[in-house]
């Protein structure tokens, strides 16, 4: 079995030019993850996995799948704050802070 951590951004704006929200996913898996293909855990699936890097320190794969945008149509609205709330339902997490490190 190995670890993974799959990550994707949910932007703002849909120009991408705005502030974003980072949700991520761990689980385990049997095989390693292929570019392309999706990974599965019960009812959760992470679409296409968009990049893969093995982390020797972490000793998981760092997968990430497309960013998504906010969409307004006539027809639908898909806000970044629904898209967020959508993607909590499924079971992603919203990324912890970066820990910074304060110098005296």
């Amino acid at each position: 079995m190995s670890r993974c951590r799959v990550e994707k951004r949910i932007w703002q704006h849909p120009t991408r030019n705005s502030d974003y929200t980072c949700l991520y996913y761990e689980l385990e898996v049997s095989d390693a993850p292929e570019r392309g293909r999706e990974l599965r855990d019960g009812r959760w699936f992470s679409g296409p996995l968009s990049s893969i890097v093995w982390s020797a320190v972490d000793e998981q794969f760092k997968c990430r799948v497309p960013d998504e945008v906010p969409l307004a149509s006539p027809e639908e609205e898909y806000s970044h704050d629904f898209l967020v709330e959508n993607a909590l339902q499924e079971g992603w997490q919203i990324c912890p802070l970066p820990h910074l490190e304060v110098i005296h």
